[in-house]
């Protein structure tokens, strides 16, 4: 009995000692996953906002209207949808969140340039988990439509 309960003491103690490590390299994992994620989804976007952001011109010269894809960030989540449909939503790992630093609650889409819609300036959304700020990572997408991961959590711009 007295070896079985030496042997929990010394598996709690490594135990204590482990987990926040596997905590925190857990966090800078996800952050990282999530972050590079979301700069392929961004990216896909692009790619295809140069084909769709030109206007498509019915019978008898009338305009049928937007068709570019845009990104919604949302509860901690975000959305990729055609313009005005339903899309498909992307959860985030559990811990990580996501918010739009700039431009609140507009949609990320972009011109048939690649630059970003709307004639708006940097973009910066930001991804970070719960009580790790220090970990947290920004995408950002500035006026010259290029896509970028910032490592240290603020925008130094």
């Amino acid at each position: 009995l007295l070896h079985v309960l030496l042997a929990a003491s010394i598996i709690a103690v490594l135990g204590a000692a482990a987990l926040p490590r596997a905590r925190s390299l857990y966090v800078r994992a996800a952050v990282e996953y999530e972050a590079v994620h979301l700069i392929g989804e961004l990216r896909r976007i692009q790619a295809v906002s140069r084909t769709t952001a030109m206007p498509l011109y019915m019978l008898g010269g009338t305009a049928a209207g937007a068709r570019e894809p845009q990104l919604y960030v949302r509860g901690g989540s975000y959305e990729i949808a055609p313009h005005g449909g339903a899309g498909r939503a992307h959860r985030m790992l559990p811990l990580v969140r996501i918010t739009q630093v700039t431009a609140d609650g507009k949609p990320v889409s972009f011109d048939r340039n690649g630059g970003i819609g709307q004639g708006r300036s940097n973009m910066t959304i930001r991804i970070e988990a719960e009580g790790h700020a220090r970990d947290a990572l920004n995408v950002i997408i500035d006026s010259a439509a290029r896509i970028r991961l910032q490592r240290g959590g603020r925008d130094e711009e």
